[in-house]
């Protein structure tokens, strides 16, 4: 009899968590969240008493298709740079379209920066990238002005033509506007927050290396000049006689054989050869700057991107609502295979079905520790029989 009552129970458990199942496609809090997190960055530039062609702005300038035109835009205007720097080159006349077209995307710089000045007023001196499309567009319109202005007084002024090259930088907001591009966005990160970084490990590995040229300038030199007039090694190089004449000669020496690897054989080898004690020295620089600085600064700048990684949760949020994204996507397709009648709902039935005979839908739930157990009321069935 309690065998009965506990089957009759689970059953009426089981027909009611069937009727409870929600839609596949219904609106869960996680959704609700990404959309307060990814509009944030919109929607708090606004108060109550803003006017509506504000947000209408805002909009257009948050739309994918905007951001796609200007990510076209931007591609177009670097093939032009190029197209521009290869005619200068070959000191060809400039045609009429490609100055057109360099001027309309100037214009149409222009026009996104006044729209965001609209929308953010003095907020877009707080975002590094609307401080450099400024940067651009000042660069853009200098060098117009310059060239209908100074060349009239010079003849050759195509180093005013170098400001088109800043306009290449608006690439980089490509990296930022879309999320596929998570791997360039990342790589661009890393730039910009260790440069500091970079600039610091430039100095530590100058002065290390200046440690090295001075004890080449004293020992080595003397020697080379003397291999020189004894055997006359070099030849006519006049360039490895005075490879360590002076500190920063030696330190260009070192540069060029340690750092870039070219050359070593030309000056290093010689010298090594007929006076192994500069061994020393050489292979010296080799393990201090190849073995140690180097690998010291790759250790030291990946350290400081991880540290800044932690503290950009803005970034973090992102890319969590992406991941999000591309899982709900992922089981939305699931489901589709799952929902075996069509009907756009999942019964505790299909969703056990497909539990038990979808791959994926078993390799997501083995990664979520969800498995199939028996019920309990089959096991104190059995016993009792």
């Amino acid at each position: 009899m309690e065998d009965n009552i506990e089957e009759s129970d689970d059953e009426y458990n089981t027909d009611e968590m069937e009727s409870r199942m929600p839609s596949k496609r219904i609106v869960s809090p996680i959704s609700l969240k990404s959309e307060f997190i990814t509009k944030a960055t919109t929607v708090q530039e606004f108060s109550a008493e803003e006017s509506t062609f504000r947000r209408i702005v805002s909009k257009i300038l948050w739309h994918p298709i905007t951001g796609n035109c200007l990510g076209l835009l931007s591609l177009f205007d670097a093939y032009l740079s190029c197209a521009d720097i290869d005619r200068r080159a070959a000191n060809l006349p400039e045609p009429a379209w490609l100055a057109i077209s360099m001027d309309i995307c100037l214009v149409a710089y222009t026009l996104e920066y006044v729209m965001w000045c609209f929308v953010r007023r003095f907020g877009v001196f707080r975002d590094k990238m609307l401080v450099v499309d400024l940067f651009i567009i000042l660069c853009g319109f200098a060098e117009w002005v310059l060239s209908e202005t100074m060349t009239r007084f010079l003849d050759n002024f195509n180093l005013l033509r170098m400001f088109r090259v800043a306009r290449i930088i608006r690439l980089l907001k490509l990296f930022r506007r879309f999320s596929y591009l998570k791997e360039l966005r990342k790589l661009l990160t890393m730039a910009t927050t260790c440069m500091r970084t970079l600039c610091w490990s430039f100095i530590f590995c100058f002065v290390v290396m200046t440690i090295w040229a001075m004890l080449l300038v004293d020992l080595v030199q003397p020697l080379i000049l003397k291999l020189h007039e004894d055997r006359g090694i070099f030849g006519d190089c006049e360039q490895c006689l005075r490879a360590a004449s002076s500190v920063m000669d030696a330190n260009l020496l070192l540069f060029k054989t340690v750092i870039a690897g070219d050359g070593w054989g030309t000056i290093a080898v010689p010298v090594i050869e007929a006076y192994p004690a500069t061994a020393v020295i050489f292979v010296g620089s080799l393990l201090t700057l190849v073995f140690g600085v180097l690998n010291l600064i790759v250790a030291v700048v990946v350290d400081t991107f991880a540290e800044v990684r932690e503290r950009d949760v803005l970034n973090l949020a992102e890319e969590m609502e992406t991941d999000i994204e591309m899982d709900k996507k992922f089981l939305q397709k699931i489901f589709d295979r799952v929902d075996e009648d069509g009907s756009g709902e999942l019964t505790l039935s299909e969703l056990i079905d497909g539990a038990r005979k979808d791959p994926e839908f078993q390799s997501r739930l083995r990664v979520m520790d969800i498995d199939e157990a028996p019920a309990p009321w089959s096991a104190t069935s059995s016993s009792s029989h």
